[in-house]
């Protein structure tokens, strides 16, 4: 696709081919500059590999030297922008000014915002290292050949179950956010340890939804290790993700 690298035109031509044959997406002219500032600010030196395409943003492995990194692109023409842009400003603080590419941006900006206090507060997520415009780098989780997986397609262990749980409890008792939107495909299992995933809508806990949506996380998550024959109770677990109790079984 793009390349800070001295290499043929052919090549990145045929790179950038490949990338929009694999997700069918063409980048605007507002994306392209945000990617090319992240490659003359030495950020990044080239994109590697797609990783995940949805509805909102495409993922994509890229390097600098030896290091990889995650770069999530948030699509500015994504339709499925527009039922959260109606409460935006009420639930996240978000301007909605009608203007699209202004409130993903804003977006994308949260999402490193969220991502940093996860982080310092503990949980286990990827570390947010930029964000320009649309585009927000950050610490690439799997290996140099293969990303991570989510933990929908992998095999569920004690110690996921335990770790899953204990960053939805430090998520809400020290970072003071909820996910509100957490289920098995918002985890990546890497060495065997569940990452917290796609946290841009997250809310504070002193928010009015907060316990609404924390309990709507819970009982999809139970629910799913239930699959497994965990047998959590939902309303126990509860009580754990808040701090009121130490043991969720």
């Amino acid at each position: 696709m793009f390349s800070s690298d001295s290499e043929g035109r052919e090549k990145v031509e045929a790179r950038h081919k490949e990338t929009q044959k694999v997700f069918g997406y063409v980048f605007d002219k507002f994306t392209i500059m945000n990617i090319y500032k992240l490659f003359t600010d030495g950020t990044i030196g080239r994109f590697e590999f797609p990783i995940a395409s949805g509805k909102e943003s495409l993922v994509f492995a890229a390097s600098k030297g030896n290091k990889y990194f995650a770069v999530k692109i948030y699509k500015t023409v994504a339709s499925t922008f527009k039922n959260i842009e109606r409460y935006a400003g009420q639930r996240w603080g978000i301007d909605t000014t009608g203007n699209k590419r202004k409130f993903i941006v804003q977006w994308a900006h949260r999402e490193y915002r969220n991502l940093d206090i996860a982080n310092a507060a503990g949980v286990l997520a990827p570390k947010p290292i930029k964000v320009v415009g649309n585009v927000l780098v950050m610490q690439y989780v799997g290996t140099k050949r293969i990303p991570a997986p989510l933990m929908k397609d992998c095999e569920i262990t004690d110690e996921i179950v335990k770790q899953s749980l204990h960053s939805i409890r430090t998520l809400y008792t020290k970072a003071e956010l909820v996910h509100g939107d957490l289920s098995e495909y918002n985890f990546l299992i890497h060495r065997k340890k569940p990452y917290v995933i796609d946290i841009a809508q997250a809310l504070d806990t002193n928010d009015v939804m907060s316990k609404v949506l924390l309990k709507r996380d819970i009982g999809i998550m139970t629910k799913f290790f239930n699959k497994f024959g965990y047998k959590l109770d939902e309303a126990r677990v509860l009580k754990y993700s808040v701090g009121e109790s130490n043991v969720y079984r």
